[in-house]
């Protein structure tokens, strides 16, 4: 039995009732959600990644916040991290007027037993997210969402590790880094999913309630209409990356002349404008004839050939304070300030818009 009631109006208002809280949200294309009644989620992983993600989700609603760790070590340090996090949020006025809090486990059986929704945010091995998932099915309430947030698996073979129905609310729920400042979240079903969700009450669709719930604490998911490696996100940074590669390799120009380029020059429009309106603002036309010029010219790569040969030096980033550039730790810390008060000042722009809706 779900937790909540789900009714859909037209084709872009959804109104989500719990009827035990007596509350209700609305969510309208483009328009303002209002706070859901407090629910239980359960983050999978205490690292970078989901901390960020228990923070968001506490510091977006009245939700109790489990967060899993193996160790009870990294399970509280996970959960100090994040509710610095979530402070800082606060501090910025970009949290909800009421908040969650998040609770450190060391039990898989506590963190997912009676939870909504389950997030996992574990290392990049499938076997791994396989064996997890296997033993979210036997814990899990019958009607629980579980996501995976990979950026590079397939989200059905991550499903697979479920041998039962539980196979079909598996999704991928995919927060983009560092994951309590970035909005964007992609999510596509898996295979089994998706099947099982199509034609039914969209009540009874995993993604349809992960999204609306994400909504609500002031995530801007998009959803895939179809399962891709990389999702989109990661695939236009690997596009961008593969061009930039090849300006390199050509002699066109070095790492800093491009960087600048995209910092300085259109990346500075991407915050409210995408390739595809940029294109209608140009004229499509004028795109046709550009691109027919350009689009032969693009470099085409199997591999990353430039990372190949820094990886072989050694040169791997800033952990290893040498890559595409060299690196001291007080530049590395001035990079990723400024980083994270430009996402924060975006991020303090949406909320100020939202506000007047």
């Amino acid at each position: 039995k779900l937790p909540f009631r789900l009714q859909v109006f037209g084709s872009s208002v959804i109104k989500i009732q719990y009827p035990c809280r007596g509350c209700f949200i609305f969510r309208a294309a483009g328009g303002l959600v209002v706070p859901m009644a407090g629910i239980k989620v359960a983050v999978i992983g205490p690292g970078m990644m989901g901390r960020g993600i228990a923070a968001c989700l506490a510091a977006g609603g009245p939700h109790e916040v489990m967060l899993y760790g193996r160790k009870a070590e990294a399970a509280e340090d996970g959960a100090k991290k994040a509710r610095e996090l979530m402070s800082f949020l606060v501090d910025n006025g970009v949290a909800s007027a009421s908040r969650g809090r998040i609770v450190p486990t060391t039990s898989l059986a506590e963190a997912v037993q009676g939870a909504t929704f389950v997030f996992e945010s574990i290392s990049e091995d499938l076997a791994a997210k396989q064996a997890l998932f296997a033993q979210l099915e036997s814990l899990v309430d019958a009607s629980a969402v579980l996501c995976t947030n990979t950026s590079s698996l397939s989200v059905s073979a991550i499903a697979s590790g479920c041998q039962g129905p539980a196979a079909e609310r598996v999704i991928a729920a995919h927060f983009i880094g560092p994951a309590h400042l970035v909005p964007l979240v992609e999510l596509c079903p898996s295979d089994r999913a998706a099947v099982a969700a199509a034609g039914k009450d969209p009540a009874q669709n995993p993604v349809a309630r992960v999204r609306a719930f994400l909504e609500s604490v002031g995530k801007k998911p998009v959803t895939l209409m179809k399962e891709i490696d990389g999702f989109i996100a990661a695939r236009l940074q690997a596009a961008l990356y593969r061009e930039c590669m090849h300006l390199v390799q050509s002699g066109v120009a070095d790492c800093a002349a491009i960087d600048g380029a995209v910092f300085n020059g259109f990346g500075r429009r991407l915050t409210e404008i995408g390739p595809f309106i940029q294109a209608d603002f140009a004229g499509v036309d004028l795109v046709q004839r550009t691109h027919a010029s350009f689009f032969p010219q693009l470099g085409s790569y199997q591999r990353d050939v430039v990372a190949d040969a820094l990886v072989a030096k050694g040169r791997l980033g800033v952990k290893a304070l040498k890559g595409h550039y060299d690196w001291t730790e007080e530049r590395a810390k001035e990079v990723m300030a400024r980083r994270d008060a430009e996402l924060l000042r975006r991020l303090q722009v949406d909320r100020t818009r939202e506000s007047k809706l």
